[in-house]
């Protein structure tokens, strides 16, 4: 998300002349001054700080990019060393120092007036605490981060892994998408033939408490790796489905400590199954994991949800809230009744 380009200068900053001809560049002509003015780029530093193998990252609370996730970073101020404004910029936005490793890169783009340096570094001991320019400091692992705030930001990535020298980071884990792929290789011939041994009602049962006593285990260990159970915590979640390629396509509407309420409107995971001729089992094998995965992440999160894209709704509505007990639900959790309308 680039910066606008600064404007031509119109007078000379020095004593305050007209140019005679505003450009990107410009010499005051006056007798004595001879100042002249450049729109240079403005330097910005950031870095991705690791400790334990994870990754820091701060919810920016400003423009541009405002509310996304991204490296602590910042401008360079004048006569200031790089490394020193990549510490800087990590204390004042997480509260935490870091340790400058070594240089990532840089980057720039046309149109951009900002030329960005990346490094990468290591964290000292000690909570990091979001300042006033971010709303949230959480850390991540490398394989489920966030959608990131800079297009340069997936590349700044790439680099910190080829120059990290561990091959268990360097190899790009699988998306959700295909890990779901995998799985419906082995159980859509699995089901299909429990459906001619047992009856499809059966089979069905069957499948459906196994698939969500996973998914309710995996909720407890996303918990347990995040260290918290608030929503906040699960919306780092929400934010790794859809995968680097748009897997979901997600509009949120409301997100806050209290709820966390989004459409997905569009699902890829909806077209893989009906090109593997298992439409019928795609709410089975993927949507019915969600209900047990916010149960197991907390006891006090609630999903309500009436329709889906799997079970031909225009959308899916998923609308998830704290609560101290846990409502009566209606959701036709098989998704065997007939799919819902828009």
């Amino acid at each position: 998300m680039p910066l606008p380009l600064p404007t031509p200068a119109q007078h000379c900053p020095r004593c305050g002349a007209a140019f005679a001809a505003p450009a990107a560049g410009a010499r005051c002509a006056t007798e004595g001054c001879g100042y002249a003015w450049y729109s240079d780029p403005k330097v910005a530093v950031g870095v991705v700080a690791e400790r334990d193998g994870r990754i820091l990252l701060v919810r920016r609370n400003h423009e541009p990019a405002l509310d996304r996730w991204a490296f602590p970073s910042g401008f360079v101020d004048a006569g200031e060393i790089l490394t020193d404004a990549a510490r800087r910029e990590t204390r004042e936005e997480a509260g935490v120092d870091v340790h400058i490793d070594r240089l990532l890169g840089v980057w720039s783009a046309p149109d951009d007036p900002v030329v960005f340096v990346a490094y990468a570094g290591t964290l000292a001991s000690g909570d990091p605490v979001a300042g006033d320019e971010a709303r949230e400091v959480a850390f991540f692992t490398p394989d489920a981060l966030p959608p990131l705030a800079f297009d340069h930001d997936p590349e700044v990535i790439d680099a910190w892994r080829a120059t990290r020298g561990d091959t268990l980071t360097a190899a790009r884990p699988i998306s959700l998408l295909q890990q779901r792929g995998i799985e419906a290789d082995v159980l859509v011939p699995l089901i299909r033939r429990l459906e001619i041994e047992l009856g499809t009602e059966r089979a069905h049962t069957i499948a459906r408490e196994t698939i969500e006593a996973i998914a309710r285990q995996q909720g407890r260990d996303v918990a347990a790796a995040l260290g918290r159970a608030d929503l906040p915590g699960f919306a780092h979640v929400k934010d790794s489905w859809g995968g680097a390629g748009g897997d979901l396509a997600i509009e949120t509407l409301q997100q806050d400590s209290d709820r966390l309420e989004f459409n997905v409107v569009g699902c890829r995971f909806a077209e893989m199954y009906r090109r593997m001729g298992a439409a019928d089992l795609g709410f089975l094998l993927s949507c019915s994991r969600d209900f047990a995965l916010s149960e197991g992440y907390s006891a006090g999160l609630h999903l309500d949800r009436t329709q889906t894209i799997m079970q031909g709704a225009a959308y899916c509505d998923f609308r998830y809230r704290l609560a101290h007990t846990a409502p009566v639900r209606e959701d036709a959790r098989g998704g065997e009744a007939a799919p819902p309308t828009s």
